[in-house]
């Protein structure tokens, strides 16, 4: 069962608020689009793009893409999930604003990519990370929000499960898989920012509870 099935925000505390914005482009290349202050249980996933990554870009960046929870108290709070992968075709769209949206177009940048890669890093397997390619683009048209977020979920349960049998380097040990650490259904996508060309990261909550 899904560890959010019965969560609600109406228990968050009215205080809590984002800082977002959509801003992306005047940013760092290696920053996310935007910081936010959390309840005391969420924890932002750290992320630092490898020291191999190009220090230049070929192209401008994109846009962050974001995905929010209708209701939700603020922006940047982010979806869960195993709800993502648990909802499908209208279900979806009344759960996340903007599930219709043609993001793909945007994602796509100046080189018209219609594949983009998404690269999941974790703290204490940055030696195991892991790129993942999301298809931004369908017969029918660009890619739109609710199928990239659950292509990104997917992603992120394939990645757990690909990591279940390693053991985390000390100064991750807090963010471990399995045996009592994180499980997929602690996760919740906040939103999609690109590091450089069609690489992109997720920006990640995990609830700590």
């Amino acid at each position: 069962m899904c560890f959010f099935c019965s969560l609600t925000y109406d228990s968050i505390n009215p205080s809590v608020h984002s800082s977002y914005t959509a801003l992306a482009g005047a940013c760092s290349a290696y920053q996310p689009p935007f910081a936010q202050a959390l309840p005391p249980t969420y924890r932002r996933l750290p992320q630092a793009p490898s020291s191999k990554a190009p220090t230049s870009r070929r192209s401008p960046p994109c846009p962050a893409v974001t995905f929010d929870l209708y209701g939700a108290p603020s922006h940047g709070l982010g979806v869960p999930m195993c709800e993502l992968l648990a909802r499908s075709g209208g279900a979806l769209e009344r759960m996340l604003v903007g599930a219709n949206d043609g993001v793909g177009a945007q994602m796509s940048g100046s080189f018209g990519f219609r594949r983009v890669n998404l690269k999941i890093l974790w703290p204490g397997y940055e030696h195991l990370d892991r790129t993942y390619p999301l298809d931004i683009h369908t017969p029918a048209g660009p890619l739109t929000r609710g199928p990239l977020a659950v292509q990104v979920a997917r992603a992120f349960a394939r990645f757990i499960e690909e990591l279940q049998g390693y053991s985390p380097a000390q100064h991750g040990a807090s963010w471990r898989f399995g045996n009592g650490g994180i499980g997929f259904n602690r996760l919740m996508l906040s939103a999609l920012w690109n590091v450089h060309d069609d690489v992109w990261l997720a920006e990640v909550i995990v609830d700590f509870r």
